[in-house]
């Protein structure tokens, strides 16, 4: 059984990636430059906004039985995602993993849509924007407040999302992937002072100026304003949750933030 990585390069399925090579699983990178970062994996061409790339890993692989569905950051993507899992379910295609956010309730905007549509077929079968201004300006910008949430590693999502993919028996429910702890975005600044060496503080910022700031690095205005609400959301205590999904499904307990920031301090210094 092979499995399909969508956004190949990106951090999460980097992560699937090394687990599928670990455990000898077949799997294809698929991204828009069409190549892999990591030796094992083959690579191939696929760009969401291209259909006419959607078949490509198929030709190269007619045995694709798992999907891992990263999608663009754009309102709709059901429109997209919906044909796509059509014409894959029609090549034999049995399982699809949705990498989607706590935040963004089934049947709502963006991955909202896509989580409803996946859960009706199983019926029928079955940190990256801050790293700048924390590197070069000590600062992490946010309309969250006080909030809280339940900061989760890309590692462990890659880990639980591995099992989800290869598992004899399908999953078929939603893995809802929390973090150890619950810290806001202030805990944060202080322990990134303490992993670099260096003062580390956190901007507090309205939503609506939050939305502005997304809206000047080029984000869509609509979009910038569902991002934005989705901090306020946070502020509330919307996002103030724990589980043990990653110690269930994978046997080992989530990193701490501070576990993180040990490991990948680099990025920010």
């Amino acid at each position: 059984m092979t499995t399909l990585l969508t956004g190949g390069t990106g951090k999460t399925s980097l992560r699937i990636a090394r687990l599928l090579s670990s455990g000898n699983h077949p799997y294809i990178v698929a991204s828009r430059s069409g190549t892999s970062p990591i030796r094992d994996g083959l690579p191939c061409k696929f760009d969401w906004n291209d259909s006419s790339t959607w078949r490509n890993p198929w030709d190269l692989s007619p045995d694709i039985k798992a999907v891992w569905l990263v999608v663009p950051g754009i309102l709709e993507p059901i429109k997209m995602l919906k044909p796509f899992v059509e014409m894959a379910r029609s090549r034999g295609c049995e399982r699809f993993v949705l990498l989607s956010a706590s935040v963004i309730e089934e049947g709502g905007p963006m991955t909202g849509e896509v989580h409803r549509y996946l859960r009706e077929l199983e019926g029928n079968m079955s940190e990256a924007h801050h790293r700048p201004t924390i590197r070069d300006e000590g600062k992490i910008y946010s309309a969250t407040g006080d909030g809280k949430l339940a900061w989760v590693s890309c590692g462990d999502i890659a880990a639980v999302t591995y099992r989800a993919l290869v598992d004899d028996e399908s999953h078929d429910c939603e893995h809802i992937v929390y973090g150890r702890e619950l810290l806001g975005y202030g805990d944060l600044a202080s322990i990134l002072t303490d992993v670099l060496g260096k003062p580390v503080t956190h901007v507090h910022l309205t939503e609506s100026e939050l939305a502005e700031r997304y809206t000047k690095f080029g984000v869509p205005e609509e979009y910038a304003k569902i991002l934005a609400e989705k901090d306020t959301n946070i502020k509330n205590g919307g996002e103030e949750h724990l589980n043990d999904t990653v110690e269930k499904v994978t046997g080992k307990p989530p990193k701490t933030f501070r576990e993180f920031a040990e490991e990948n301090k680099a990025v920010w210094e």
